[in-house]
Parts: structure tokens; sequence; C-alpha cells
């Protein structure tokens, strides 16, 4: 295999340089920015329900908007997610993509969750756009909770994304976009929620066999765990795709006791 070639933001002053590297045969890479923090990461010890969401802000306006010819497209933005029913366990992930995501492959952090630890991209009903958030060359803050608060229509289930802090949506604000309300990636069914229930087969509580759920035989009884990560991407003219660093957003619980009448 050869050498790698670094074609990031081919600005004026290098254009003929970064053009010798990319006609000399060698393997390109993009570089793509990562997707930016908004302030907010939640923990899956905090017991303050209402801030048990994810939430952040798309990188589209900076160095990523640069990719627009036809040999590399930024596409936009993914959130990938993995349930646990071991904190240990998810801590443990945690820590071993950290280490991963400050190498110096850039990637590495992104190929690992995606294609190792299978992590998963959210379903919709009634949506299927690839990235979940689009290149719009539009800096734009996403907001992500995946499970409701019941009897309140303000902590429903919901993804959606806007020009402000997603603390608006909760606020009640115009000028959000809503897609919808997010759902489990697994085969064994269609239409899964996150608002774990025994008792109820639209939202049944994973098990063993689930793609999205990480298994360990050492378990909290009644409580589970949702650890989650947004990346950047983009893809070559030969459709391989690119990522960049990921960025944290943060991990939450979920107790069946809250929807267990």
């Amino acid at each position: 295999m050869g050498g790698v070639c670094f074609a990031k933001k081919l600005k004026t002053a290098f254009f003929l340089f970064a053009m010798l590297f990319v006609s000399c045969g060698l393997d390109t890479f993009y570089y793509l920015e990562p997707p930016k923090t908004d302030g907010h990461t939640t923990k899956y010890t905090s017991t303050d329900r209402p801030q048990l969401y994810f939430s952040f802000l798309t990188n589209e306006e900076g160095d990523n908007s640069d990719y627009g010819s036809s040999d590399f497209s930024f596409l936009g933005t993914e959130v990938y997610y993995k349930i646990y029913n071991n904190y240990s366990t998810m801590v443990s992930a945690q820590s071993s993509i950290d280490s991963l995501n400050s190498s110096s492959d850039v990637s590495a952090a992104a190929t690992n969750i995606i294609n190792s630890r299978n992590y998963k991209t959210l379903l919709f009903s009634s949506y299927n756009q690839t990235p979940l958030i689009p290149e719009k060359n539009d800096d734009r803050y996403v907001y992500i909770r995946l499970n409701s608060i019941k009897g309140s229509s303000e902590y429903s289930a919901v993804v959606c994304y806007g020009t402000s802090a997603m603390e608006s949506y909760v606020a009640g604000s115009s000028g959000i976009t809503l897609i919808g309300k997010p759902l489990r990636n697994v085969s064994s069914g269609s239409g899964y929620g996150f608002d774990f229930k025994k008792t109820d087969n639209g939202n049944p509580l994973p098990v063993s066999s689930d793609e999205d759920v990480n298994w360990s035989s050492s378990s909290e009884d009644g409580v589970w765990y949702v650890d989650m990560w947004a990346v950047s991407v983009g893809r070559d003219s030969s459709y391989s795709p690119s990522y960049s660093k990921l960025l944290h957003l943060g991990s939450i619980s979920i107790r069946e006791e809250w929807y267990d009448d």
C-alpha cells in the first residue's frame, strides 16, 4: 500500500504543492473536522431527568466547507449509539475509544465503534437521511432525547436541530427542524423505542441478541445505559468513507421503573 497524502484544505499558498502530492500516486487522506461541543455532555450517573439528553453543534461552516470537489465531498454529521447493561463495561469502552480518538490516525476511533464495537445509527419512522444531519454549509445545533418523561409533552423522545442552542427546543421556540422520534436500529422488530418496559411490546427490553446491545453477564437489574458519539462524514469519488475524530456526547441511564406502572 502506498504512503498517505495529506490533502486538508487546499489553500492558494499551498495549491501547487498539494497538487503535486495528489498526483504522485500516493493514497490521499482527507482530514475532516469533528462536530463541536455546545457545552452539554450528559452523564449516566445524573438523576436529573430533564438533563438526560444529548446535544452538539455540527461543524460545517469552517474547514469542512473546503471540500466540494468531484474527488471528495463532506456529507454531514452522523451519530452512533450503543446500549449496555453494565456501566463498568461501558466506561471501559469509552476509555478505549478515547485513546483511539487521540491517536495520529484520525478515523481510528470512528472505524472502531462502527466496525469493531458495532455501534448503530438511529432509525426513525419517517426519516431515512444518511448521515443524520446532511451538510448544508451551516453550523446547526442538534438535540437528541432518546426516551420520554411520562406525562410531559415538554420532555418527549425527539431528535431535532436548529440555528440556536437546543435549550430553546424545550422552551418551545420556533426555528426548529423536527426529524422525529428516535428508534432503535435492530432487525428483530421495527419501531422499537428507548422507553424500555417489561410489559410493552412496543418498547421491549433489550436482549443479548440485539445488534445494538453490548451484553454482560453481570448487570444492574432494571437499569440500562446508552453511550453516544457524533462524527463528521465524507466520501471520495470511489465512495470510500472518511471520518473525523469523534465527539463524545455522553451517556445516559434508563430505568425500567420509569415506564412500568
